[in-house]
């Protein structure tokens, strides 16, 4: 259970994703002709490649750790680290001032092919192929920034338990991710379009504030890996004349 408390806040923060909350409320709010059934297929594609990425690295960790915190440890790795962390934490005030100022009058150019692929996956004309595509490129286009994600596989490494249950906390991580969207899909059956008010509002919040949130992901990350390196300790230490 330690392991689940662990994992389980993670889980939650990537269930607010693109992948597995903006792109199923952007397909229920298709004007005419849902296909709902594609919708949840989309999101079981989600989940099942989220889990085959997972149990990949969940495989090879253990393979690697040993000899990769060896890496790490070494003045080159420790120099490596903190230039990987510098750059994350650039990337980061980058996205969210400096890259957001230049996309804010190209997004409205983009919508037409947003619209065609929205139509290629669960509209009226929809087929097997536009929805997985739209899935794999969602889960493709996430790997960069699944940071939550890649936590949650190292906590299930160390915890050393057998493999299977570290498959099985793993999957329900997964089942966790797409929870929402789920019932989002399941109340959209119900109520029809009398809940687009609602996914409305859910769908504007993820427009405002998902360039920030990316933007305080890369930050955040950048600077705990910065802060691990002996080369961080160095500077600060230089700094407050320690």
């Amino acid at each position: 259970m330690d392991v689940l408390g662990q994992i389980l806040p993670l889980a939650l923060l990537d269930t607010v994703s693109v992948s597995t909350l903006a792109i199923p409320v952007w397909f229920l709010l298709t004007p005419r002709g849902l296909r709902i059934g594609n919708v949840y297929g989309y999101l079981l594609i989600v989940g099942a490649g989220y889990l085959a990425l997972g149990l990949l690295l969940l495989g090879g960790l253990s393979a690697v750790r040993e000899p990769l915190g060896d890496a790490v440890a070494s003045p080159a790795g420790d120099t490596a680290v903190a230039v990987a962390g510098g750059a994350l934490l650039l990337l980061g005030l980058y996205y969210g001032f400096v890259k957001r100022d230049r996309d804010d009058g190209g997004e409205e150019g983009n919508q037409g092919r947003l619209t065609r692929w929205r139509e290629a996956a669960v509209g009226s004309k929809a087929t097997a192929r536009g929805v997985v595509t739209v899935a794999l490129v969602a889960v493709a286009l996430e790997i960069a920034t699944m940071f939550p994600y890649l936590a949650a596989i190292d906590i299930l490494d160390r915890s050393r338990q057998p493999w299977a249950e570290q498959a099985a906390l793993l999957a329900l991580y997964c089942l966790v991710m797409i929870g929402p969207a789920v019932l989002a899909a399941l109340a959209h059956q119900i109520a029809g379009r009398t809940l687009h008010p609602t996914l409305n509002r859910i769908d504007r919040w993820i427009r405002r504030n998902a360039r920030e949130n990316t933007a305080w992901l890369f930050g955040v990350v950048g600077f705990l890996m910065l802060s691990t390196t002996k080369l961080y300790e160095y500077g600060m230490n230089r700094l407050t004349g320690e």
